[in-house]
């Protein structure tokens, strides 16, 4: 039966390629696309008709030319691989049905039919999934090779343009296909160390869209790697509450963000990038099991003085705090009493609403802590709410460690 089709493959080549076109406009919408997907249709009818023609084993066909051609196109043009991997499937059906309606017009008795149709679907399979490794393996080296070159030339602009004051706003986001005229959220996204190096790039560009949906945007984000393991970003027109972000990231294991302020124009896009790199040197000390997903240049305050050397803040809190910078949850308690306390301008009322508390116990509280600081709150009560600060965002990074049990050491 495959004989006469081998002689003419025109006419199954056409049914398959129109079938495909019509499925998939995005593959064969290009005409130069179209022109290599016709001619991989037609080397692979022909790779099928003659394994089944000839008995040809099925370990020896290997991807046409054409049809790595077509993989390395498609991952230049941005078209998802399961997009290719579809268009085959889509091929393979096709010419099934072409080839059954062929058995199903010979004189021949059930089983005969019965065991072409399995020939048939056997044989097909096994072409389409040998050639699907090669030509996913193609489309992978051809979308990594020109991300890594479109990336350079994004990144080598955008660090021109952070660093540069004279220049032409316009022309530099005609460039980037980026509007720098509007408002500009800032952001560093980052993996943690637990994440396989080879992953952390994959996972983080897997969020960004998720994370410009959360914060409400209604235009891409311009989106540049510095390095292996992180991105940077700025999100349009932001609309939503950066807390928005958190539940994105928590569906997305060993991700964080840093984000800094809504700013507008060519300087908030400078300003914001500069609060999420700060916000992120910051974060990206705190102890891994205490890291917020989220952290943004708003938590911070004072703390952002201490950007260029997060580990410098230890010795100074500790001071601060005396007794209450013991990592202990006797400790964590009165250091969470006196947060709510100060944070809420020193309402006993306040302060005993948020914890659950009677107001009584916050007083306690309050008194037990100045007893554990050995000093009175009145004596430096900025650098006691800076430095508690310091302990809700980097735990046990400025903490003291707790002594261990009588005898231990």
């Amino acid at each position: 039966m495959a004989g006469p089709l081998l002689a003419d493959t025109s006419r199954v080549v056409g049914t398959v390629l129109r079938q495909v076109a019509d499925e998939l406009p995005e593959v064969a919408g290009d005409p130069r696309v179209r022109e290599v997907l016709a001619t991989t249709v037609g080397d692979m009818v022909t790779a099928a008709l003659t394994v089944l023609g000839a008995g040809a084993p099925v370990d020896g066909v290997r991807a046409p030319d054409a049809a790595l051609e077509l993989a390395r196109r498609l991952a230049q043009q941005g078209v998802p691989i399961s997009t290719m991997l579809r268009a085959y499937r889509i091929g393979q059906a096709c010419f099934q049905q072409e080839l059954i309606a062929l058995i199903a017009g010979t004189p021949a008795d059930g089983a005969q039919v019965a065991a072409a149709a399995r020939d048939l679907a056997s044989v097909t399979f096994s072409v389409i999934d040998a050639v699907s490794e090669e030509v996913v393996a193609a489309y992978q080296s051809e979308r990594d090779s020109w991300m890594r070159q479109r990336n350079t030339a994004r990144l080598a602009t955008v660090t021109a343009l952070l660093s540069t004051r004279s220049v032409d706003a316009g022309d530099v986001g005609s460039t980037l296909g980026y509007d720098l005229a509007g408002a500009h959220v800032g952001a560093v996204l980052w993996c943690g160390a637990d994440v396989d190096e080879v992953e952390r790039l994959g996972r983080l560009e897997r969020v960004v869209p998720e994370v410009a949906a959360a914060l409400g945007c209604t235009r891409p984000p311009l989106v540049v790697a510095p390095d292996a393991s992180t991105l940077w970003a700025w999100f349009p027109d932001a609309a939503a509450p950066p807390d928005a972000v958190t539940d994105v990231l928590a569906g997305t294991p060993g991700t964080y963000a840093a984000l800094g302020d809504p700013v507008e124009g060519l300087a908030g896009f400078r300003r914001s990038h500069q609060q999420a790199q700060q916000t992120q040197q910051i974060a990206a000390a705190a102890d891994p099991a205490h890291r917020a997903r989220t952290t943004t240049s708003a938590q911070l305050g004072p703390l952002a003085l201490l950007a260029a050397d997060p580990g410098s803040a230890a010795p100074w809190v500790q001071s601060a705090l005396g007794g209450l910078a013991d990592d202990d949850d006797d400790a964590a308690r009165l250091r969470e009493t006196l947060w709510a306390y100060l944070s809420r301008g020193g309402s006993l009322a306040a302060a005993a609403t948020e914890l659950h508390l009677h107001k009584n116990t916050i007083m306690y509280r309050i008194r037990k802590a100045e007893q554990v600081r050995g000093r009175p709150l009145s004596e430096g009560r900025i650098d006691v709410e800076v430095a508690l600060l310091a302990c809700r965002l980097l735990g046990t990074t400025v903490l003291r460690a707790a002594p261990g049990p009588p005898g231990s050491g």
